[in-house]
């Protein structure tokens, strides 16, 4: 598949080698961890890539600063007060970064799922979903929490099978350096690769 062109290269998330997931976000430490966990067999086994999931989740988690991405992004026809909010970069971390309040995009999938119901936009305020959307409260009650951006850019993630998720990311993400790993709030663990020709920002999926 390689040498025929079907995989981009030996890094192609399908091959599974140690360049893939070298770019999808796997540190070596946790390879090597999980080799060792697995020790030295001649039999077949059937491998435990949860385990390696696991591994990587536990290096990474408490260096990966929370960002926002959004599929089939919809706009909220509603109107706040807020200008600007300061959140942490991380739940563990001291350090926040602020984010300017202006139009506001929730995911199509949450659009739907949540239509009727009252639901919290992250760190802001609670509104209730539906063809006319409004601000319900500040308090932070026991409803849905969703992912919500304001300002984005394009972006799209490589998922293990290949294939592209396009949306959008709040424009935070611009102040990354390639091969920063950064976890996208209810989606995953991610690694940025580069900015394509067309502007968008890509990321390679490692996990949830």
């Amino acid at each position: 598949e390689v040498k025929s062109g079907k995989f981009i290269g030996w890094d192609d998330p399908r091959t599974w080698s140690v360049q893939s997931l070298k770019r999808r976000g796997f540190l070596a430490e946790s390879i090597r961890e999980f080799v060792e966990s697995i020790g030295l067999n001649e039999k077949d086994i059937i491998v435990p890539i949860e385990s390696l999931y696991a591994i990587n989740r536990k290096l990474i988690d408490e260096k990966a600063d929370r960002y926002s991405f959004l599929q089939e992004p919809v706009k909220l026809n509603i109107s706040h007060n807020v200008k600007e909010i300061e959140v942490k970069v991380h739940p563990e971390k001291a350090k926040t970064r602020k984010i300017e309040v202006n139009e506001l995009y929730i995911s199509g999938k949450d659009f739907e799922n949540f239509k009727g119901k009252e639901v919290r936009l992250m760190h802001l305020f609670n509104i209730k979903l539906g063809k006319k959307q409004e601000i319900t409260g500040t308090e932070n009650k026991e409803i849905p929490r969703i992912n919500w951006i304001s300002d984005f850019v394009n972006a799209r993630i490589l998922m293990p099978n290949a294939s592209w998720i396009s949306g959008i990311a709040e424009i935070a993400v611009e102040k990354l350096k390639i091969n920063d790993i950064i976890q996208f709030e209810r989606f995953g663990f991610v690694r940025f690769d580069n900015i394509n020709e067309a502007g968008e920002y890509e990321f390679w999926f490692a996990h949830r």
